[in-house]
């Protein structure tokens, strides 16, 4: 097989041109040893985004890659790069043991951490508000614990630490610590919508399926899908013009067959 990376395929910048060149090596070395390809989503990678983009949204200028372009902005943090992606490129041999292990105790670390915050309870009593005053907090009316404290604007994980003496963690972790407690919610919904992609995604579309002729298709519609060939269900309901009523139509088609296989 040939695998394209850079302008030809219609981007412009070092990082775009760079990106693709990692995924073309990748899958040309995979293809040599008869494995499957190795994708990335527009879920766990900004790469994904990119190629997303190229296959089912074209350009029709050279394509640079901004966060803007990624619906899913907020759990495609550059601080947690290593925890989306380590592990895939574990798998594929591009990341060695050592290094794996390192990045999976210090996430090992984050959740202990997290654990330890959740389940540490503080009393409104003298001693606490001494503590407190610290963090520049001068009211606690009710028991709470420290995850809950740490939501608060004006405190931060190095401030609980030194108010209420935690065991003191490396500074990635404690990085890692308040991102998730203050955002928690923010990231959670986010994840949600993720979860609901990923079901879309997981319908894969057979490469020989024919969207010409089926019955509640439209020619533009049938013609669009047969020119890009999307690979599964979510990638199609991102292409222009894509109807949802279209996407439901194609599901129904994919699960009779599956019913009738």
């Amino acid at each position: 097989g040939l695998f394209h990376a850079g302008q030809i395929n219609g981007t412009s910048g070092y990082e775009e041109a760079a990106c693709q060149g990692l995924m073309a090596g990748i899958n040309a070395a995979l293809k040599s040893k008869k494995r499957k390809p190795f994708l990335l989503t527009r879920m766990d990678s900004y790469i994904g985004v990119l190629i997303d983009d190229l296959v089912t949204k074209g350009t029709q200028e050279p394509y640079r890659m901004f966060t803007s372009r990624a619906e899913y902005r907020l759990i495609l943090r550059q601080d947690n790069a290593d925890q989306r992606l380590m592990g895939k490129g574990h798998e594929l041999g591009l990341i060695n043991e050592n290094l794996y292990s390192h990045c999976m105790e210090k996430y090992n670390a984050v959740d202990r951490e997290i654990q330890r915050l959740e389940s540490t309870t503080i009393v409104p009593n003298l001693d606490t508000l001494k503590r407190l005053s610290k963090l520049g907090i001068n009211e606690l009316r009710n028991a709470t614990t420290l995850n809950v404290l740490l939501r608060r604007p004006e405190v931060t994980h190095d401030g609980l630490l030194r108010a209420f003496e935690g065991e003191e963690v490396p500074q990635l972790v404690g990085e890692q610590v308040e991102i998730r407690v203050k955002y928690e919610g923010f990231i959670a919904r986010q994840n949600q919508l993720v979860e609901k992609q990923k079901k879309l995604e997981h319908y894969r579309i057979p490469e020989d399926f024919q969207y010409e002729g089926v019955p509640g298709l439209s020619h533009e519609v049938a013609q669009k899908l047969e020119e890009i060939r999307p690979v599964t269900l979510g990638q199609a309901a991102r292409i222009s013009g894509i109807t949802p009523s279209a996407i439901s139509l194609i599901m129904l088609l994919l699960e009779k067959s599956r019913v009738s296989s």
